[in-house]
């Protein structure tokens, strides 16, 4: 075997062996963004549920104060009392509605916040997996998944 054959030879085991720890090093870092990918679509999951059970909250309450104002209204014209309008259930639905508005608005905000963090990790992911990809290609495609994502749970 000639000098050359046996360099080359020596050449392709050292360089199977970086390949093989690179490789290595890879399926290392792949459950962490995946694991990442999966807690954010978790979180969202949870948020979107939060909001929903928060609409239909609101939406009973709604329903409720509805039929209370109805009711006490017939009760007043039946004893024929004055009315001032002032129904305590009614007022402390009231505030309870505009609790839930705010719990609403900032689980919203939170959601954005979310898509933020799925959009950033996506991007990631796909520059990764295509080195040419461009940053704003890379960029517009992680929104269009993030925003298929809320569309799966249904908050889009």
């Amino acid at each position: 075997m000639s000098e050359f054959q046996t360099q080359n030879t020596e050449w392709r085991k050292h360089n199977t062996a970086e390949g093989r720890e690179l490789k290595m090093e890879n399926k290392e870092k792949a459950p962490d963004d995946q694991e990442k990918k999966a807690a954010a679509r978790e979180r969202a999951e949870v948020v979107s549920k939060e909001v929903k059970s928060t609409q239909k909250q609101m939406q009973n309450i709604m329903a409720n104060m509805q039929q209370v104002i109805k009711t006490v209204q017939a009760i007043r014209a039946q004893l024929q009392l004055s009315s001032d309008g002032s129904i305590p259930s009614v007022q402390r639905d009231e505030k309870n509605i505009e609790i839930l508005k705010n719990k609403l608005a900032n689980l919203r905000g939170e959601l954005g916040d979310l898509r933020s963090a799925l959009v950033v990790e996506l991007k990631k992911e796909l520059i990764k997996n295509n080195k040419n990809l461009v940053d704003q290609d890379a960029k517009s495609e992680a929104e269009n998944q993030a925003d298929q994502v809320l569309s799966e749970l249904g908050l889009k």
